[in-house]
Protein backbone atom coordinates (compact mmCIF):
# COMPACT_ATOMS: atom_id res chain seq x y z
CA UNK A 1 0.00 0.00 0.00
CA UNK A 2 1.45 3.52 -0.68
CA UNK A 3 0.31 6.79 1.21
CA UNK A 4 0.45 10.44 0.44
CA UNK A 5 0.99 13.36 2.60
CA UNK A 6 0.02 16.97 1.44
CA UNK A 7 1.40 19.77 3.16
CA UNK A 8 -0.42 22.91 2.15
CA UNK A 9 1.13 26.37 2.10
CA UNK A 10 0.64 29.85 1.76
CA UNK A 11 3.12 31.28 0.09
CA UNK A 12 3.87 34.78 -1.16
CA UNK A 13 6.67 34.15 -3.82
CA UNK A 14 5.78 31.24 -5.15
CA UNK A 15 7.73 31.00 -7.98
CA UNK A 16 11.02 30.99 -5.83
CA UNK A 17 9.62 28.55 -3.23
CA UNK A 18 9.34 26.26 -6.33
CA UNK A 19 12.73 26.70 -7.56
CA UNK A 20 13.67 25.84 -4.99
CA UNK A 21 11.79 22.57 -4.60
CA UNK A 22 13.07 21.88 -8.05
CA UNK A 23 16.48 22.92 -7.05
CA UNK A 24 17.33 21.06 -3.85
CA UNK A 25 14.27 20.27 -1.68
CA UNK A 26 13.07 17.96 -3.75
CA UNK A 27 16.19 15.40 -3.58
CA UNK A 28 16.25 16.09 0.12
CA UNK A 29 12.39 14.36 0.38
CA UNK A 30 13.68 11.79 -1.89
CA UNK A 31 16.71 11.06 -0.28
CA UNK A 32 15.00 11.24 3.09
CA UNK A 33 12.74 8.04 1.64
CA UNK A 34 9.96 9.80 -0.14
CA UNK A 35 8.61 7.47 -3.65
CA UNK A 36 7.66 10.91 -5.02
CA UNK A 37 7.64 14.52 -4.26
CA UNK A 38 5.76 16.88 -6.46
CA UNK A 39 4.23 20.80 -6.05
CA UNK A 40 1.02 22.10 -6.91
CA UNK A 41 -0.66 25.24 -6.36
CA UNK A 42 -4.78 25.15 -6.18
CA UNK A 43 -5.80 28.03 -8.60
CA UNK A 44 -9.73 27.45 -8.53
CA UNK A 45 -10.77 26.06 -5.04
CA UNK A 46 -12.85 28.96 -2.87
CA UNK A 47 -10.88 29.56 0.61
CA UNK A 48 -7.95 27.47 -0.88
CA UNK A 49 -7.24 29.50 -3.68
CA UNK A 50 -3.72 30.15 -4.24
CA UNK A 51 -2.54 27.58 -1.60
CA UNK A 52 0.57 25.69 -3.02
CA UNK A 53 0.44 21.66 -1.82
CA UNK A 54 3.60 19.30 -1.18
CA UNK A 55 2.37 16.26 -1.82
CA UNK A 56 4.64 13.04 -1.55
CA UNK A 57 4.36 9.49 -1.61
CA UNK A 58 5.97 6.92 0.78
CA UNK A 59 5.41 3.03 1.72
CA UNK A 60 4.41 3.16 5.03
CA UNK A 61 3.03 5.72 7.78
CA UNK A 62 6.10 5.44 9.92
CA UNK A 63 8.10 6.73 6.57
CA UNK A 64 6.11 9.56 6.26
CA UNK A 65 6.10 10.56 10.39
CA UNK A 66 10.24 10.17 9.92
CA UNK A 67 10.07 11.66 6.03
CA UNK A 68 8.29 14.92 7.33
CA UNK A 69 11.14 16.25 9.94
CA UNK A 70 13.07 17.20 6.43
CA UNK A 71 11.21 20.61 6.93
CA UNK A 72 13.52 21.47 9.60
CA UNK A 73 16.11 21.09 7.85
CA UNK A 74 18.63 24.28 7.69
CA UNK A 75 18.07 24.63 3.77
CA UNK A 76 14.76 24.13 3.42
CA UNK A 77 13.68 26.29 6.49
CA UNK A 78 16.08 29.24 5.21
CA UNK A 79 14.31 28.70 1.74
CA UNK A 80 10.72 29.01 3.36
CA UNK A 81 11.70 32.06 5.37
CA UNK A 82 12.98 33.42 2.21
CA UNK A 83 10.00 32.87 0.10
CA UNK A 84 7.53 33.84 3.01
CA UNK A 85 6.56 29.98 3.06
CA UNK A 86 4.08 28.85 5.92
CA UNK A 87 2.55 25.29 6.31
CA UNK A 88 -0.87 25.09 7.81
CA UNK A 89 -1.66 22.36 7.52
CA UNK A 90 -1.09 18.95 6.52
CA UNK A 91 -2.86 15.23 5.59
CA UNK A 92 -2.10 11.68 5.38
CA UNK A 93 -4.28 9.95 2.82
CA UNK A 94 -3.86 6.05 1.03
CA UNK A 95 -3.56 5.69 -2.66
CA UNK A 96 -6.67 3.21 -3.79
CA UNK A 97 -6.19 3.43 -7.35
CA UNK A 98 -5.06 4.64 -10.61
CA UNK A 99 -5.77 4.57 -14.26
CA UNK A 100 -4.74 6.28 -17.16
CA UNK A 101 -0.77 8.25 -15.72
CA UNK A 102 -2.00 10.25 -13.35
CA UNK A 103 0.18 13.29 -14.46
CA UNK A 104 0.02 16.74 -16.17
CA UNK A 105 0.55 20.60 -16.18
CA UNK A 106 -3.25 20.84 -14.77
CA UNK A 107 -5.68 19.09 -12.87
CA UNK A 108 -8.90 18.89 -10.81
CA UNK A 109 -9.43 17.04 -7.18
CA UNK A 110 -12.59 16.44 -5.82
CA UNK A 111 -13.84 15.41 -2.73
CA UNK A 112 -16.54 12.44 -2.01
CA UNK A 113 -18.27 11.15 0.62
CA UNK A 114 -19.55 7.54 0.36
CA UNK A 115 -18.74 4.20 1.70
CA UNK A 116 -15.74 1.70 1.21
CA UNK A 117 -15.96 -0.44 -1.77
CA UNK A 118 -13.67 -3.57 -2.16
CA UNK A 119 -10.51 -3.10 -4.05
CA UNK A 120 -11.89 -5.44 -7.10
CA UNK A 121 -14.85 -3.23 -7.54
CA UNK A 122 -13.56 -0.38 -6.84
CA UNK A 123 -11.13 -1.08 -10.05
CA UNK A 124 -13.75 -2.56 -12.04
CA UNK A 125 -15.65 1.10 -11.07
CA UNK A 126 -12.38 3.56 -12.19
CA UNK A 127 -11.89 1.02 -15.62
CA UNK A 128 -15.48 1.92 -16.79
CA UNK A 129 -14.90 5.40 -15.56
CA UNK A 130 -11.91 6.10 -17.20
CA UNK A 131 -13.27 4.87 -20.43
CA UNK A 132 -15.62 7.88 -20.53
CA UNK A 133 -12.86 10.03 -18.74
CA UNK A 134 -9.92 9.44 -21.25
CA UNK A 135 -8.36 11.39 -24.35
CA UNK A 136 -9.49 14.78 -24.73
CA UNK A 137 -6.78 16.20 -22.89
CA UNK A 138 -7.14 14.14 -20.00
CA UNK A 139 -4.14 11.95 -18.77
CA UNK A 140 -5.09 10.01 -15.93
CA UNK A 141 -7.04 9.73 -11.93
CA UNK A 142 -5.71 9.01 -8.97
CA UNK A 143 -8.39 8.08 -5.97
CA UNK A 144 -7.20 8.16 -2.60
CA UNK A 145 -8.66 7.89 1.15
CA UNK A 146 -8.21 10.93 3.78
CA UNK A 147 -7.19 8.84 6.75
CA UNK A 148 -5.53 12.09 8.91
CA UNK A 149 -7.25 15.07 7.45
CA UNK A 150 -9.41 17.19 10.51
CA UNK A 151 -12.92 17.12 9.31
CA UNK A 152 -12.56 15.47 5.98
CA UNK A 153 -10.93 12.58 7.32
CA UNK A 154 -12.84 9.30 5.66
CA UNK A 155 -13.58 11.16 2.60
CA UNK A 156 -12.60 10.06 -0.75
CA UNK A 157 -10.32 12.09 -3.18
CA UNK A 158 -10.11 11.76 -6.51
CA UNK A 159 -7.27 13.82 -8.67
CA UNK A 160 -7.53 14.09 -12.66
CA UNK A 161 -4.84 15.08 -14.44
CA UNK A 162 -4.78 16.98 -17.51
CA UNK A 163 -3.10 18.92 -20.57
CA UNK A 164 -6.37 20.51 -20.86
CA UNK A 165 -9.34 21.57 -17.78
CA UNK A 166 -11.64 22.41 -20.76
CA UNK A 167 -11.15 18.84 -21.94
CA UNK A 168 -11.42 17.60 -18.21
CA UNK A 169 -14.47 18.92 -17.66
CA UNK A 170 -16.36 18.36 -21.09
CA UNK A 171 -15.32 14.48 -20.29
CA UNK A 172 -16.23 15.21 -16.73
CA UNK A 173 -19.90 16.31 -17.52
CA UNK A 174 -20.61 13.18 -19.80
CA UNK A 175 -19.05 10.41 -16.74
CA UNK A 176 -21.09 12.11 -14.37
CA UNK A 177 -24.31 12.01 -16.09
CA UNK A 178 -23.49 8.42 -17.85
CA UNK A 179 -26.64 5.85 -16.44
CA UNK A 180 -23.90 3.41 -15.38
CA UNK A 181 -21.58 5.83 -12.94
CA UNK A 182 -25.21 7.25 -11.38
CA UNK A 183 -26.11 3.99 -10.46
CA UNK A 184 -22.94 2.98 -8.76
CA UNK A 185 -22.64 6.45 -6.99
CA UNK A 186 -26.13 5.89 -5.57
CA UNK A 187 -24.65 2.24 -4.31
CA UNK A 188 -22.04 3.23 -2.65
CA UNK A 189 -23.83 6.21 -1.35
CA UNK A 190 -21.46 8.96 -3.10
CA UNK A 191 -21.53 12.42 -3.02
CA UNK A 192 -19.72 15.38 -4.62
CA UNK A 193 -18.18 17.54 -1.22
CA UNK A 194 -15.96 19.83 -3.32
CA UNK A 195 -13.96 20.46 -6.48
CA UNK A 196 -10.45 22.47 -6.93
CA UNK A 197 -8.58 22.45 -9.52
CA UNK A 198 -4.71 23.05 -9.88
CA UNK A 199 -2.20 23.73 -11.50
CA UNK A 200 1.93 21.60 -11.81
CA UNK A 201 4.97 23.67 -10.19
CA UNK A 202 6.97 20.97 -10.31
CA UNK A 203 6.36 17.53 -11.02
Amino acid sequence: MTYSTTAQLRVSNVDGIAHDFETFAQAEFLAGGALSASMRQIVMGGDWAGMVAVILHWETIDAAMTGHTINSSPKIAESMAKHGAQIIGRSLGTILCEVGTPEGPYGSMITISGQEVPPAELQEVMDYNWSLMSGNGVNGIRQSKIIAGGDRTGLFSAGTFCESLDGLMENSAKMFSDPTVQANMAKHNNQLVSRVMFRTLVA
